[in-house]
């Protein structure tokens, strides 16, 4: 199996892909990515091409949540008349937590917000394909063609509160004026590793966020957590449930929510096992993500090892988190040349 973490800036956009036992080529995607700028031709439109191109399609799209930098892109792909054309919908299963409630209304200019671009998602997925909703920590895990997929988050009240706000929001999206972009904050990269605090943590309080699905993927008995940009304590509290107790080993682990410092927690870090680290996120955003202050908990939850932390965009950022540090046990890995994404290999030494 081949897992391809595609550099859509601060956002995610995965593509998954493997040979089950019968010979048939199996493609997952999870997210595609935000609409903004040329993110969209080059990583998304550029890999669902190639897949039709082989004569493939896609089995299973996980859309873990509403926000724009992980559907954005999939809105982008409704638009490409050309592309839709030779994309069959119809062989798609989606997993999508999406609200029923119906209330015909319009779209806001903007997409920055997330309940506008989640209706018109919602909309278009069940007029042309098979979507499963209610995707939640208590579905059954589920064998799709030799990959275990187990569901980790969200909760059934993260779920109930993503309904809730959806439901609001739906309702007055007409009277509501468009949003404006933040100032970006100042990053923490000048920091040195001993200066922070590693003990304090700030929660997400996002709902959309909370309603994130994660999820561990096997295969071939190797493991990586799929993390989008869930609430820490919650994946955490699941894997301790179905792990007695003991810490989950992995091979990789995706860091929530772009490396950000509110969603890693102590708990999350105590019931994992690992040494790669995959950061969807390029420092250019308005929380400049990853926060270094995220990685130097997990270079202190794991003292004595050689880390790496794989970042997908590679830029004067991203490359000097660690610049005044300099850390002899820490590595930063990036896209090779002209690759537009990280790949990794799962379940490939058997």
């Amino acid at each position: 199996m081949k897992i391809r973490f595609l550099d859509v800036g601060c956002g995610d956009c995965i593509h998954i892909f493997f040979t089950d036992k019968e010979g048939q080529k199996r493609n997952i995607l999870i997210d595609g990515g935000t609409e903004e700028g040329d993110v969209y031709e080059r990583t998304l439109k550029r890999t669902l091409t190639s897949i039709v191109e082989q004569g493939e399609h896609i089995d299973l799209w996980i859309i873990t949540h509403i926000d724009d930098d992980h559907i954005g892109g999939i809105l982008r792909l409704l638009k490409d008349e050309e592309l839709c054309k030779i994309v069959d919908f119809s062989r798609m299963q989606f997993w999508y937590n999406y609200s029923n409630w119906d209330y015909d209304t319009g779209i806001r200019p903007d997409n920055l917000k997330s309940v506008g671009q989640a209706m018109r998602l919602r909309d278009f997925l069940l007029e042309n394909s098979r979507v499963n909703e209610m995707i939640t920590d208590q579905s059954e895990v589920v064998d799709f063609f030799g990959a275990r997929i187990t569901i980790l988050s969200p909760n059934h009240q993260s779920f109930s509160r993503l309904m809730t706000k959806w439901k609001m929001e739906e309702t007055k999206i007409r009277q509501k004026d468009s949003s404006s972009l933040k100032m970006a904050k100042k990053n923490d990269y000048s920091i040195t590793i001993e200066d922070f605090d590693v003990n304090q943590y700030r929660s997400d309080s996002s709902v959309e966020n909370a309603s994130s699905i994660a999820f561990l993927l096997e295969y071939n008995g190797e493991r990586i957590l799929m993390t989008g940009d869930s609430h820490p304590n919650k994946v955490a509290a699941r894997i301790i449930d179905l792990w007695n107790g003991e810490k989950l080993s992995l091979q990789y682990m995706q860091i929530p929510h772009h490396g950000s410092k509110s969603n890693t927690s102590k708990k999350l870090l105590q019931s994992v096992e690992c040494n790669d680290f995959i950061i969807s996120g390029d420092a250019y955003n308005t929380n400049n993500l990853p926060n270094k202050e995220t990685m130097v908990k997990y270079i202190k939850a794991f003292p004595g090892r050689d880390i790496t932390f794989h970042i997908t965009a590679k830029n004067p950022l991203t490359e000097n988190i660690f610049k005044v540090d300099k850390p002899q046990r820490v590595n930063l890995e990036f896209p090779k040349g002209n690759d537009y994404y990280l790949e990794f290999e799962l379940g490939c030494k058997i």
